[in-house]
């Protein structure tokens, strides 16, 4: 039976198009990046390290680093559109699954690290996804969605399965932060210029508050919010783009700080975009302007910026998402370049960057 013969084929075309590292002739990588051919850190010596550069993430990278790919590949194989990291934007990682948001490839693409799975999805339930930006993971290997097109959230399984919707008024949702401790979803809406936090309690999720309206001044106030990162005590983090600013947010909802002004210097705001906070509290804003990373303290006192413009190693090209995982390792979406590149906060080397 043809049905048959095409089952029986399936590894072979596997093994031809995905090549060896894929179908188990060779040993795939140890890690899903490709690593850095020469030494780069930041700063410079004689200054010791505080960033160094791993390498970088590409879906072909992706895919010599799996040993399976989902059904979707199949579609790929026999002449659908080639798959590959296009514009990512939103990353989201955790001990089992490192996900991308691809806004210009209009899927979701999720690596399974331990089980060297790769998975592309185009479709949240029966809808086709269209512009997906945020991520953020949700500590069981799953992973929150936000579609700014759609303007809706969803919530994927470990599987890849859709798991779920978090229902609001949303205009525009962008950026996503999860408190797994607390059971609390923070939603960016740029559209709004607002940050949303829903709480899931017995499967369901409901609107613990809403904060902000357009404004400039001392409060609750954002103009274009783009991006959310919480650190280990729940305190969000919220990138006020055309603010030019991060505000700095309590767990229960107060405003605890903010700093940043615009302007073209050290320490400066142009495009501020992703945001996260390492393990020692150190504020990481990607500024898709100057296509570097910054790195502020709590209290907003400029430490380091790494990247630079280009497309080689350790370089950026219109960078907009970031997330650091708990190894403090910092993944960059290279949107640009079309590829997530990887470094390491060397907190072992000293006690706080820049002191």
């Amino acid at each position: 039976m043809k049905i048959g013969n095409w089952q029986l084929r399936i590894p072979a075309v596997l093994a031809l198009a995905l090549g060896p590292g894929v179908a188990g002739c060779v040993k795939p990588p140890a890690v899903p990046w490709r690593a850095a051919k020469k030494a780069l850190v930041w700063p410079l010596p004689p200054d010791p390290p505080r960033i160094r550069y791993e390498g970088s993430i590409t879906a072909g990278q992706a895919l010599r680093y799996a040993k399976s790919t989902s059904f979707a590949w199949l579609d790929f194989l026999v002449g659908s559109p080639e798959v590959r990291l296009q514009t990512p934007h939103g990353i989201s990682v955790d001990a089992t699954t490192l996900a991308v948001a691809d806004s210009g490839a209009a899927t979701i693409q999720m690596l399974h690290l331990v089980a060297r799975r790769y998975r592309v999805i185009e479709d949240a339930g029966r809808t086709r996804l269209l512009c997906p930006i945020g991520a953020a993971p949700d500590g069981a290997g799953g992973v929150f969605l936000s579609d700014s097109v759609l303007a809706r959230v969803f919530h994927f399984s470990a599987a890849g399965r859709l798991d779920g919707e978090i229902r609001g008024e949303f205009v525009r949702p962008t950026g996503l932060a999860y408190d797994a401790a607390r059971r609390v979803l923070h939603v960016v809406d740029t559209g709004s210029h607002s940050v949303s936090s829903f709480q899931e309690q017995g499967g369901s999720w409901s609107l613990l508050r809403k904060l902000g309206q357009r404004g400039e001044g001392q409060g609750p106030v954002f103009n274009f919010p783009t991006h959310a990162a919480l650190d280990r005590d729940g305190n969000l983090y919220v990138a006020d783009s055309l603010n030019f600013r991060v505000r700095i947010f309590s767990p229960d909802g107060s405003l605890a700080g903010m700093f940043g002004r615009a302007g073209d210097g050290t320490g400066d705001f142009s495009k501020a975009k992703g945001i996260a906070v390492d393990s020692e509290g150190h504020i990481y804003v990607v500024d898709s302007q100057y296509d570097v990373v910054q790195i502020f303290s709590r209290e907003g006192r400029f430490l380091l910026s790494f990247g630079g413009s280009g497309r080689d190693e350790g370089s950026l090209w219109l960078p907009t998402g970031i997330f650091i995982d708990g190894q403090d390792r910092i993944y960059v979406s290279d949107s640009g370049n079309s590829r997530i590149q990887v470094y390491q906060y060397l907190r072992e080397q000293r006690e706080s960057v820049g002191e």
